[in-house]
């Protein structure tokens, strides 16, 4: 612009994507400080469409605006070449309030930031064949742009897709080893029941009978996980939303946690009153159960797991906490994800924490984690009150 046309100022305001904020990407000819004042500024999209009226539109997205229409535009960069009250010295001669912008546009017509230019060589106002010109310049620097930028979403989408295709295999990888061992060791107990049953003392075949067993429910939580997930996935998951007490699912949970892990305390805490939730019990109980149990399963020996109720304005709160090695930093972003694999997990499938998630989120309420390495980690999900009609929106629990 600056040589092709002779301006000495440029400037160009352009946006990361379409329809997104405004920001000076481009500042030429002015001193070295307001370069670096302005540059980068963020340019209201509004305030340029409210600035840039039909009227002022020379040829199609050219808007030339006169110091004699006495529009305001507070984002105009100060040039100094003459004050901003002289008065103009001929009709076509350029002032220092004119303002000159040229609209970047994609195909589809929106505006993805504009070109501005100031202090013509010449001391002219452009002429119409010139701004013309100007404007088919403009149009292919547009063209450009969102080329670079459709070049970048298709990398971008790409790259993507490659991620969640390793993410994927990695998985399913993970997934096939998970069903290969609960196999393998039903069909080696299974195979040693056929071919020495009877030289087998009782308590060798129970402790056969019992790896078959266990085995066989790993096996069914997968399988029901993997189901549980594409219901979910298909928009076919049907919930009973009704009133729950959080006591009583609460204990029922404990309850099937103290027969899993004999060995293994489990606490309640809380203030009465505590009042109804509106969501699906089983869900609930599913929930519960699980993060119990990944307590349990991390948590230091002969140190309790703990469920702490809690009531706010609008939900309440479930805070399932334990002692143990807690959840290492890298590993923090992993949690809730389908496919995340946290640094020390014992090698299962980690749908656990994605289902609680899915299903927390379906029963309009939140779940998130709190963790201190070595010390005391705190699962937490929250469920809408029975009793509150409005549901507001739910402020942080941060701290």
């Amino acid at each position: 612009m600056v040589e092709l046309f002779g301006f000495k100022y440029v400037t160009i305001v352009a946006a990361d994507f379409p329809g997104g904020d405004l920001k000076r990407r481009v500042v030429l000819g002015w001193p070295e400080a307001v370069i670096e004042e302005r540059l980068g500024e963020h340019v209201e999209r509004n305030a340029v469409e409210r600035l840039l009226q039909k009227r002022f539109e020379i040829v199609p997205n050219c808007y030339y605006v006169s110091a004699e229409d006495d529009v305001h535009w507070e984002r105009t960069i100060y040039a100094g070449d003459m004050p901003l009250d002289a008065p103009r010295t001929q009709s076509d001669a350029w002032h220092e309030r004119d303002l000159l912008a040229l609209v970047l546009s994609d195909s589809d017509g929106e505006m993805l930031g504009y070109l501005s230019a100031d202090g013509p060589h010449d001391g002219r106002i452009p002429s119409r064949s010139m701004l013309e010109q100007m404007q088919l310049f403009v149009n292919l620097v547009a063209l450009a742009l969102a080329n670079t930028r459709a070049h970048r979403s298709e990398v971008e989408r790409r790259e993507l897709l490659e991620q969640h295709s390793q993410l994927q295999t990695e998985f399913f990888a993970m997934v096939s080893h998970e069903v290969r061992s609960p196999l393998s060791a039903i069909r080696g107990a299974t195979a040693i029941l056929e071919s020495h049953f009877d030289s087998l003392s009782l308590e060798r075949r129970n402790e056969l009978l019992s790896v078959i067993g266990s085995s066989t429910t790993r096996l069914s939580t997968i399988f029901d996980d993997f189901l549980l997930l594409s219901r979910m996935d298909a928009g076919k998951l049907t919930l009973r939303i009704e009133p729950v007490d959080p006591i009583a699912i609460c204990t029922e949970s404990i309850a099937r946690m103290e027969s899993e892990h004999p060995g293994r305390e489990f606490c309640m805490a809380y203030i009465q009153p505590v009042p109804m939730i509106r969501a699906d019990e089983g869900r609930v109980v599913q929930i519960l159960t699980n993060l119990l149990s990944n307590a349990s399963k991390y948590s230091f020996a002969n140190t309790p797991v703990t469920v702490e109720i809690k009531v706010y304005d609008d939900r309440v709160l479930f805070a399932i906490s334990n002692e143990g090695r807690g959840i290492d930093r890298e590993d923090r972003g992993k949690l809730f994800t389908r496919f995340g694999h946290l640094s020390h997990s014992d090698g299962s499938t980690g749908l656990g924490l994605h289902i609680c998630a899915q299903l927390t989120e379906l029963m309009n309420g939140r779940v998130g984690c709190e963790s201190e390495p070595n010390k005391r980690t705190t699962f937490w999900f929250t469920m809408p009150r029975a009793d509150v009609a409005a549901l507001a929106q739910a402020p942080s629990l941060d701290g």
